[in-house]
């Protein structure tokens, strides 16, 4: 299985916790603004993506996962209210 990582960067406040969790996935820009970094289509780095997205503080991340079984599923980060 397949998966990539989107930044919605309206949402980013670039607080650096995705970096700091995987800096061979997520890096922070010259604006100070979270980029996916390409990688593997790992099972373990589609459950490191997951993971991230549902620490980032604003949800601005997105993990799309791709693969034979899954269609597309998307895993974005939701709050508890």
């Amino acid at each position: 299985m397949s998966a990539s990582a989107r930044i919605d960067r309206t949402l980013c406040l670039g607080t650096g916790l995705c970096e700091s969790m995987a800096q061979d996935l997520f890096l922070l820009d010259d604006d100070g603004l979270a980029v996916p970094l390409p990688g593997d289509g790992s099972d373990e780095r589609t459950e490191l993506l997951r993971s991230i997205a549902d620490c980032c503080p604003t949800g601005a991340i997105t993990v799309t996962e791709k693969g034979p079984g899954a269609a597309a599923r998307e895993n974005a980060h939701e709050s508890e209210g």
